[in-house]
């Protein structure tokens, strides 16, 4: 990345963690995974009792690594709602401090409205994007069609390229016309002000990281 896309991701990256500030979220960037594993660990003891949702971004960064081997990580979905700490990233963060999060089981939002003592999602700087409407068609046509296919269902996605209602207007709003049994797009969830202060934290790292 060069320095003049670095200054403007900074600035961009200023911008959206003030907005986020403003909703109750705890939001910090770094500039390198490596960076983000090293304050991801001063932020999750040894020992922690964790969670996670389905995610590349942890693997890419090695938090993943971290929490299966030091801390007490539990897989099954239903123990994340007991979790002190859970962990996942998002499908798109807003430059208006909104976290967009598109699920197919739904384990992931849940756990992130309610349950755990504290959330951290990890995302890079791909994820960032202007406003909702940029986060849909972001899903839309990069996440989703990658991740169904990471996840080998048979949806009209990873047969086209791009959702089956690609654009984000009154007739194809979110995944429209998609009744796949794998659909991975079944409900949208938007994370805004907090009533929790701090409970959800973000760390926005500077580079591509997950889809």
């Amino acid at each position: 990345m060069d320095a003049n896309t670095k200054k403007i991701n900074h600035i961009r990256v200023k911008n959206t963690i003030a907005a986020l500030e403003k909703n109750n979220i705890k939001a910090v960037y770094v500039d390198t995974k490596e960076e983000a594993l090293t304050l991801f660990k001063t932020m999750v003891p040894q020992g922690s009792y964790t969670a996670t949702g389905g995610s590349m971004t942890l693997r890419d960064t090695g938090i993943m690594d971290y929490i299966t081997s030091e801390t007490d990580y539990h897989k099954d979905y239903k123990d994340a709602y007991s979790a002190s700490y859970y962990v996942l990233s998002a499908n798109a963060i807003t430059e208006r401090g909104e976290i967009y999060q598109v699920d197919g089981r739904s384990n992931r939002v849940s756990a992130m409205l309610f349950g755990p003592e504290n959330v951290i999602v990890v995302a890079g700087i791909n994820k960032l994007v202007p406003t909702l409407r940029d986060a849909a068609v972001r899903v839309k046509n990069v996440a989703a069609p990658i991740n169904a296919t990471r996840l080998c269902m048979e949806t009209p996605c990873t047969k086209l390229g791009h959702c089956i209602a690609p654009t984000m207007d009154e007739d194809s709003l979110f995944a429209n016309g998609c009744l796949s049994e794998g659909c991975i797009c079944c409900n949208t969830v938007v994370f805004r002000y907090q009533r929790v202060k701090d409970r959800i934290k973000v760390i926005l790292v500077g580079e591509d990281l997950g889809y």
